[in-house]
Formats: structure tokens, C-alpha cells, sequence
């Protein structure tokens, strides 16, 4: 093998340029055939009601109307508290139409620790300076503290209160394809979320590259479940379809959660050609199918399944395509991508109708040397790298070291210079010069190239050294999730101070419902057992948890930060009267907020 240093430098570049057909999301809607069709709801019945390019634009009228009547001046922030619907698309829209800036929020229902959520959606409307918040009813039972709190909100509209009615002053704003056209908050891991402000200009950008880069058409179709409220549903499925004038079915995210077969059902019924979700999704569907249940499905019209959101397990990609690939499900259906909010969303895709590209890796050079080497044929556990692709329309994506670029097949922080980078983050100057540096995102992403693949390792910060070797905590989390006992999705791994030899110690956190103790017992000496054996190391401490404790993002990733900071602190797990107590300490303070924002905004 070639020395690092005489390898090509790691730095990939596509030859294209963006060259979208709008210089708004509102052309979108207005570039779209006013009869076509764009979009069809789904409720959890499967009814379906359907809504053209017409009725998407009547729609935003009618909402940025009744928004400037309520006094929206261009530039207002305005937080959209909804669920996937009609009601987000009009008010998404409608807010930019009226010249507001949309700041999309998930619902509480995504989230276990209510008080985090409530955290976090207070810093959100704080710091977005956030006039306006559009919502549905039940939501004031939770949130009064945080209307109450230091901000900036006067109004608290009720979606479904939006009506036609007679402007006041007519005509709406124009548009610049710099203006900002929504504010995007990254999930907070130990810290509270920031917020991506994107412009029109670099999101039509990132939706030219994802349609160029699958070859999207007018002839394609989508069937999503993903929530609107996250960059993958809004940008990559809903965006994208719009832009391209593809029909997109959308299900209501919790109909996927109650009944996860159902997406493939819908996929069979409407020949859908285009799917999205994070990797956790097929890795349930694996599971969760039952054979009665493949018989009545047909994958065959699949052309491309994005897999993104979090690292890529090559064992689900194994495992889905062996259960469905006897309903026509193909092997170069499965997309691995590679993409952050900071970029809108998409960076790297693999090839379109080509099997994704796997390394089998010698581990102790990696985590010990930070190079990717092959393995030996002899090799008990290698380390198995999921490529990602190469960088989509526009884009640049690189490999950082210490002294500038980095080689091929050397490990360092991946960085991306792209016309979709954010602008920044709001209000938080010093956070965006530490990401943003000589028009290079640096994303704390570790990762390779080799022979013009990205391959993705880790995150920087949540590598777990031990004993002078790194680790990477996806590996050991993927092991010990196969023990019989463990949750599905719920376990993380992550290093804290030693107290014996003087190196870190390895503590895995799992969820389990189990409550006998002695079977509780031999998940942990199981768990222990699996790791030992396809790692390679054995965990110091197993700490096993009731379902709920690992705190999630909106998204569904797992927060190890900061399960970490609370294992430290003893606040991981919480008492059963703890339990019961929360929920009504949290509706007796949204009361009283609820009653202190009515005062304020008289």
C-alpha cells in the first residue's frame, strides 16, 4: 500500500454548477402547473385529499393575508408550533409570502423530558426575536411558561383560525434570493440549539443538487412520513417534490410510528419510485414485518431509497435488503447520504442506480493511526465503512489534518464549501466564525476519501479514547443493541474519567423493559460479552435504564452528550414520583404563563 503522504490530497469537487429554475420557494409554487396536482394528505385511515399548485398558492394568500392584517412586517420571525398538514404547508408559505421568516418547531410529542423540550423551544423563541407564533389549540396546555417568558411574541395564532379575509393594506413584499427564507435550529445537545439562517438562494440551491443528483422527474413519485418540522421532511422530500413537480403522498409522521409497515404499503399502492427516512426507520422495518405482511407488498418501483440523518449500519442495509428483497426491493435501491443543517441538508450522494461501496477496514490502524487501511481476509471484527458518495451540484467536500488538507485514506474533520452553506447562525456571531472559516464549513464530522468517496467515522466529540485507542461509539452501540432485552434504537456509548488505571472508562447506557432483576443481570453480562467480541474491548460500566430515559432529538437521534452529562450528574433516571409529578407541575406553569401572556399582549 502507497505511504499516506505520497497519496493524492483528500479534496473533492463537482465539475457542475447550480443553476435552479426559481429564485424563491414561492416561484416554486408558481412555476408548478396551477391544475397538477402536487401534493396528497394521508390520515391514518388512508383517506386522501388532495391539493394542486393552485390550491398550495391560494392557500399561502389567504395565510400571509391574514398574518399582515395581524400587523407581520417583512423580516418578522415567525415560530411554526404545527403538526405535518395542510395547516404547516399554507402557514410555511404564507409567512414568507407576507415577508415573515419561518422558524419551524417539532411538538412536544417527539420528545420524552418535557422540561428539556420546554427548555429548548424557550431559547428558540427568545432568541429568534420571534413575533409571532402559529399553533394548534391543545398546544397552550404545555407551552404557557414559554409565551410568558423573555421574548418578543404579541401574537399566538391559531392555524386553524386562518381564514380569506379583505387585506388591509394589498399586495405583499418582495423577495431577494438572499433574504432569508427560513431559520433552521440544530438539535442542542448538552447546549441549547442554534439557529441555521438559509436563504432562498442556498436552498434552491440544495434542492437543484438532490433532484440532479437522483434524477428526479415529473414522472416520479414520493411517499414520505417524515415530519416537516425536520430539514430531511421539509427539504428533501417536500421541497424537492414541489420543485421538481413530483407527486408526493405524505402520511402523518405518527401513522408511521403506530404502524411502520403501513409506509411500504403506500409505497406498493401508489408504484412509489422515491423514499426517505433515517436509517433507524429500515432498521425497524427489518424487525418489525411480519411474513403475512410481505405478501401484500410489491417494492419493485423503488429506485432510490435515501438512507440519512445519522450513520448508515451496514447491517440494516443487509438485513432490509435480505427480507425485502423478495418483494422486488433492489440492492442499488439503498442511498446512503451524507448531509448537516448548516448546508441545508444535502452534501454527498453515492451513485444513482449503483450499489453503495464498502471497506473492510484494519480497526487498530484507524482508531489508533486515524488511517484506513484495509483489513486482513483474517480479521475477526474489521471495521465495516459505508461510503457516502461524492459531493453533489456546486459542492466541495474535504478532509481536514493539522497542516491543511489531509491525504487519502487519512481520517480528519470532513469540511464542506457548498452555495447552500448557511449564513449563519442568528444572533450568534462567535458559534458561526468557529464552523464557518475561509468559506469552509467545518462540520465535526471525522471521516475518509478514497478513489472519490466520502466515508463517514464518527463526530469528534463523541469519540471514546481508551488506553491511547480511539473508538468509535457507533460500533459499540450497534453490537450491543443485538442483545435480546435491549430497546431497539435505545442505547448509547460514551467514555468518562477513569477512577483506576488512569484512562477513560467505557459506560454504555441501555433502555430496557425489563424488570427481573437476575434477567437484568444477564442483559448486562451480554452486553458486555458482544462488545467484548466484535470490538474488541470490554465495557466498563452497564448501566441499564426504564424506556424514555436517553434523551432523543426531534429527529430521533440519540443525544449522547447529553445522556452523558446526566449520568454524571445522577439525573439520567428519574423517580417514579418524579414521573407522575411532572406532567402536572408542567400544566399548573403553563396556566399561570398562559394568564401572564394574555396580560401582556392586551
Amino acid at each position: 500500500m502507497a505511504e499516506i503522504g505520497k497519496l493524492p490530497i483528500a479534496h473533492l469537487v463537482h465539475p457542475e454548477k447550480v443553476d435552479p429554475h426559481s429564485k424563491t420557494l414561492m416561484e416554486i409554487l408558481e412555476h408548478g402547473e396551477r391544475d397538477r396536482v402536487a401534493l396528497t394528505f394521508l390520515d391514518r385511515r388512508g383517506n386522501e385529499w388532495h391539493r394542486s399548485y393552485g390550491d398550495l398558492l391560494e392557500g399561502a394568500q389567504v395565510a400571509a393575508t391574514y398574518l399582515k392584517n395581524r400587523g407581520l412586517k417583512a423580516g418578522d420571525k415567525v415560530i411554526m408550533l404545527l403538526l405535518t398538514g395542510e395547516q404547516f404547508i399554507d402557514a410555511f408559505f404564507g409567512t414568507m409570502m407576507a415577508g415573515g421568516v419561518p422558524v419551524a418547531v417539532s411538538p412536544p410529542m417527539t420528545f420524552g423530558d418535557i422540561n428539556k423540550y420546554l427548555d429548548n423551544l424557550g431559547h428558540i423563541v427568545s432568541n429568534s426575536q420571534a413575533r409571532f407564533m402559529i399553533s394548534f389549540p391543545r398546544i397552550r396546555k404545555v407551552i404557557g411558561r414559554v409565551l410568558a417568558g423573555d421574548n418578543d411574541l404579541q401574537e399566538f395564532v391559531l392555524a386553524k383560525d386562518i381564514a380569506a379575509e379583505r387585506p388591509k393594506n394589498p399586495g405583499f413584499p418582495s423577495v431577494d434570493s438572499e433574504d432569508a427564507a427560513f431559520i433552521q435550529y440544530t438539535s442542542g445537545s448538552t447546549g441549547m440549539p442554534k439557529g441555521a439562517v438559509l436563504s432562498h438562494r442556498a436552498l434552491l440551491a440544495n434542492v437543484d443538487g438532490i433532484t440532479h443528483g437522483i434524477r428526479l422527474t415529473e414522472k416520479d413519485v414520493s411517499v414520505s412520513w417524515l415530519p416537516l418540522f425536520h430539514d430531511m421532511g421539509l427539504i428533501g422530500s417536500l421541497l424537492s417534490a414541489l420543485y421538481k413537480q413530483t407527486h408526493l403522498y405524505t402520511m402523518q409522521p405518527e401513522a408511521f410510528v403506530m404502524d411502520p409497515v403501513g409506509w411500504l404499503k403506500y409505497i406498493t399502492k401508489y408504484k412509489a419510485t422515491i423514499a426517505t427516512a433515517p436509517n433507524f426507520a429500515y432498521h425497524l422495518l427489518a424487525n418489525r414485518v411480519k411474513p403475512e405482511e410481505l405478501l401484500e407488498l410489491d417494492l419493485s418501483t423503488l429506485r432510490v431509497a435515501f438512507n440519512g440523518a445519522e450513520p448508515v449500519d451496514l447491517r440494516t442495509l443487509d438485513k432490509f435488503e435480505k427480507i425485502f428483497g423478495p418483494v422486488g426491493y433492489r440492492p442499488t435501491t439503498s442511498f446512503p447520504v451524507y448531509g448537516m443543517a448548516e448546508n441545508c441538508l444535502a452534501s454527498t450522494f453515492p451513485p444513482i442506480d449503483t450499489r453503495y461501496h464498502v471497506q473492510a477496514l484494519d480497526r487498530v490502524r484507524l482508531e489508533e493511526r486515524r488511517q484506513a487501511v484495509p483489513a486482513d481476509k483474517k480479521d475477526e471484527f474489521p471495521y465495516l465503512a459505508v461510503s457516502v458518495g461524492s459531493p453533489i451540484l456546486g459542492q466541495e467536500v474535504a478532509i481536514k489534518a493539522d497542516s491543511g488538507f489531509a491525504r487519502e485514506k487519512q481520517v480528519g474533520e470532513i469540511i464542506i464549501k457548498s452555495p447552500s452553506l448557511m449564513t449563519g447562525y442568528y444572533r450568534n456571531p462567535e458559534a458561526s466564525a468557529e464552523v464557518i472559516k475561509d468559506g469552509w464549513l467545518h462540520t465535526g464530522d471525522l471521516g475518509f476519501i478514497q478513489d472519490g468517496r466520502l466515508f463517514v467515522t464518527g463526530r469528534a466529540k463523541e469519540m471514546i479514547i481508551k488506553r491511547g485507542r480511539n473508538y468509535y461509539p457507533y460500533d459499540i452501540e450497534r453490537a450491543a443493541s443485538s442483545v435480546q432485552g435491549v430497546r431497539k434504537g435505545c442505547l448509547v456509548a460514551f467514555s468518562t474519567e477513569g477512577q483506576k488505571d488512569g484512562t477513560e472508562d467505557l459506560v454504555i447506557v441501555a433502555e430496557t423493559r425489563e424488570t427481573d432483576e437476575g434477567r437484568k443481570t444477564q442483559i448486562t453480562k451480554d452486553i458486555a460479552s458482544e462488545v467484548l467480541s466484535s470490538v474488541g474491548i470490554r465495557p466498563d460500566k452497564v448501566f441499564l435504564v426504564p424506556p424514555r430515559s436517553i434523551p432523543k432529538t426531534s429527529s430521533g437521534k440519540l443525544q449522547r452528550l447529553l445522556t452523558k452529562q446526566r449520568f454524571t450528574d445522577g439525573t439520567l433516571v428519574k423517580g417514579m414520583s418524579e414521573r407522575w409529578f411532572a406532567p402536572v407541575k408542567t400544566l399548573v406553569g403553563s396556566f399561570i404563563g398562559n394568564q401572564r401572556f394574555r396580560l401582556r399582549v392586551r
